[in-house]
């Protein structure tokens, strides 16, 4: 019983993060496909006015529906689009997205947040 009480909470905490890091990686890998959908969207964009300002609102629109739908809360101010779209096949567009993952591990509250980033780079097309 004595050898329970004092291992019994290190097992709980380890199990917690090892629970905790699988729900980081999961939301890492939405926001990586998110971008990299996002990316997709801004070099095949052909739709009408084809203008910088339309393709990265396209491409910001992309990322963060994409990245809600699997639980990775972004807005648009989070997704940065760089590059020429609409340009020359040999140019490229880079899009990135940033998000704070607010770590929650009983016994341990003090970890804080973790940044998930991700950048992608495209060439247009």
């Amino acid at each position: 019983m004595v050898e329970m009480v004092f291992v019994l909470p290190l097992l709980l905490l380890i199990m917690f993060a090892i629970a905790e890091f699988g729900i980081m990686f999961s939301r890492w890998l939405t926001l990586s496909n998110a971008v990299r959908e996002g990316a997709r969207v801004a070099v095949v964009y052909r739709g009408p006015g084809c203008t910088v300002g339309a393709v990265e609102t396209a491409a910001r629109n992309a990322v963060t529906s994409y990245a809600n739908a699997g639980g990775v809360p972004i807005n648009n101010g989070d997704v940065q689009v760089t590059g020429t779209p609409c340009g020359d096949a040999d140019t490229t567009t880079v899009v990135q997205a940033d998000y704070d993952h607010q770590l929650n591990i009983p016994f341990a509250s003090t970890l804080g947040t973790i940044n998930l980033d991700y950048t992608s780079t495209m060439r247009n097309e």
